[in-house]
């Protein structure tokens, strides 16, 4: 049987979980040897020693309660130890995850993630709880009967060793075929719950272009894939399992029928024939429970590759300490911003941004300006340059804090799962009553609480399904009140939203922005006309910047961009 030294090294937290089930699992594995050492002595006795037959009897019987005593502990304390493992996990990964941060979102897709979180690491558990205290079971229950074994005749020793030792190295032919087609398999599973999760959340554009039966036929093809991989991985299994067997029962049959041998010629007397009898059958036990949990433990080891991929990425590089002006400006210098250090989408961006003051930053799309403002919220490790606020560098030492002085109302706000309250709290877990609803008042969200059947308490679903989309960029607004930082950012906030909600929205970012530091992108230039400063930003440059009026008058680039949106070209 082989070890995953990676495995391990995942698990260096949770040794004293598979320490103790393993301790359990050799402690009942003796106690069964004992069971059978005893049961022979009773059978030898009722021959020779009729006088000890009581004695060794209530020792088996002992034996016996004793195994089924700590059969319901050992159970619950492995149910309890795989639970803690899978939640170690889970844990030691989510923080990666965050670590790697929306880099690694904007890589990998959304079921793939879910599927490692929850399908793989079910599937890597019984590694630990079962197939690693199998395994210890094995090498010293199983080779201790051995030894007691040799103790009586070293030949019927070694011919149950070999039956074990076939058992043992047996995957070590398989594994390499076992781990190319489990693998196949999970990539499958990735990819299957991957595009389920897509179907479900797109599930009215599907409907509308009457494309469901298309995705059917993709998701049928991929589950016919799974079934065909699954089956090749199951003939390589079946192939072991016929090793496995062969290797057992070669190994208990001979030996037995060698001990049977050597008790006819005289060689070990028929008492210990009986009692080689019951401790090749006691040593074997162990050998088939391992070969079980192999299976299950295996189907673990090649769920963890995908795992073992993520713990080994590097988390992204933030800038060190560096030399800052303690001003009362948001500021930058020489920043600069490539996706895997590549394709390059800032370069050199010099800003000051003064309390009290609105920026706009402008530009076609695609020339950076989101990637900008993820920048100034800390979303992202900048490549190069430095930023600052006051007296707080933006490194990797200072973005927790870094966070804590920025509100945002993106393009796209998140609701999740839960509650109007429950939503409003992740801005500020320990908020009043009070402030709550005068974070709601100066949203413009009481009309919408008023609609819910339950208030502040009604579900809003995922995503929050019950709620339009301007409706959901007042909520974000009703958080940044709540929050109540001195930065603020309005990414396209009022794009794409009915004239009830922009007006409301708009409202909004007034009462917010008035003493910040505000931020705004816009698509529609007729919204930041007001801003006290206006980027110009065109190839991941700064080309330009000051007022509208300065700029229509100065800077072709913004000129021309708003005349186009002036004759109606660019909307």
């Amino acid at each position: 049987m082989l070890i995953n030294g990676a495995l391990l090294k995942l698990a260096k937290n949770l040794k004293k979980h598979i320490i103790s089930v393993s301790l359990l699992s050799c402690f009942i594995g003796a106690v069964t040897v004992f069971q059978a050492f005893y049961l022979s002595k009773v059978i030898n006795a009722i021959f020779e020693r009729p006088d000890k037959i009581m004695y060794y009897f209530i020792c088996f019987l002992f034996a016996v309660f004793l195994q089924m005593v700590l059969r319901y502990p050992a159970n619950m304390l492995s149910i309890s130890s795989e639970a803690s493992i899978k939640l170690d996990i889970r844990n030691t990964l989510l923080d990666r995850i965050y670590g790697l941060g929306l880099a690694k979102l904007t890589d990998e897709r959304s079921g793939k993630l879910c599927t490692l979180l929850l399908d793989r690491i079910e599937a890597l558990a019984p590694y630990y709880s079962i197939y690693l205290p199998n395994l210890i079971t094995v090498l010293f229950v199983s080779m201790g009967c051995i030894i007691y074994i040799g103790s009586i005749n070293l030949n019927v020793c070694l011919t149950a060793l070999i039956g074990i030792l076939g058992m043992l190295i047996t995957p070590a032919f398989t594994y390499k075929y076992l781990w190319g087609s489990g693998t196949e398999v999970w990539k499958e599973y990735d990819k299957f719950g991957s595009d389920f999760l897509d179907n479900i959340q797109g599930m009215k554009t599907l409907k509308n272009l009457k494309a469901c039966k298309i995705r059917r036929q993709e998701m049928l093809r991929i589950s016919k894939e799974i079934h065909k991989k699954t089956m090749n991985h199951m003939k390589i299994t079946t192939i072991e399992n016929f090793l496995f067997e062969l290797s057992a029962n070669i190994g208990s049959v001979l030996s037995v029928v060698y001990a049977v041998y050597l008790s006819a010629s005289g060689h070990i007397n028929a008492g210990s024939v009986v009692f080689v009898l019951f401790m090749i059958r006691n040593c074997f036990i162990p050998v088939y429970s391992l070969m079980l949990a192999w299976h299950v433990g295996y189907n673990g080891i090649t769920a963890s590759s995908e795992i073992e991929n993520i713990l080994k990425e590097e988390i992204p590089v933030w800038k060190e300490n560096f030399d800052f002006a303690d001003t009362n400006t948001l500021s930058t210098r020489r920043l600069s911003f490539s996706y895997n250090n590549h394709d390059v989408i800032l370069n050199n961006i010099d800003l000051d941004l003064k309390p009290g003051k609105t920026y706009a930053f402008v530009g076609k799309s695609g020339e950076g300006k989101s990637t900008l403002v993820s920048l100034l919220a800390g979303l992202y490790p900048y490549t190069s340059g430095e930023i600052w606020f006051k007296n707080l560098p933006l490194t990797l030492d200072t973005v927790s804090r870094w966070r804590e002085n920025i509100s945002a109302v993106w393009q796209n706000p998140y609701v999740f799962n839960g509650t109007l309250k429950d939503n409003l709290l992740f801005a500020k877990p320990d908020a009043t009553d009070t402030e709550i609803n005068a974070a709601i008042k100066e949203a413009n969200l009481e009309d919408i609480l008023a609609k819910l059947p339950y208030g502040i308490d009604t579900e809003l679903g995922e995503n929050g399904s019950i709620l339009s989309g301007g409706e959901k960029q007042r909520l974000a607004a009703a958080r940044c009140f709540l929050k109540n930082t001195e930065i603020l950012i309005f990414d396209e906030a009022t794009s794409s939203l009915d004239e009830k909600n922009q007006g409301f929205i708009q409202e909004s970012i007034e009462l917010l922005k008035k003493g910040k530091t505000a931020i705004i992108i816009a698509h529609r230039l007729s919204t930041v006309k007001n801003a006290d400063i206006i980027y110009m930003i065109d190839g991941g440059r700064i080309i330009a910047s000051g007022t509208h009026e300065e700029l229509y008058n100065n800077c072709q680039t913004y000129h021309n961009l708003v005349k186009s949106q002036e004759d109606g070209n660019e909307k």
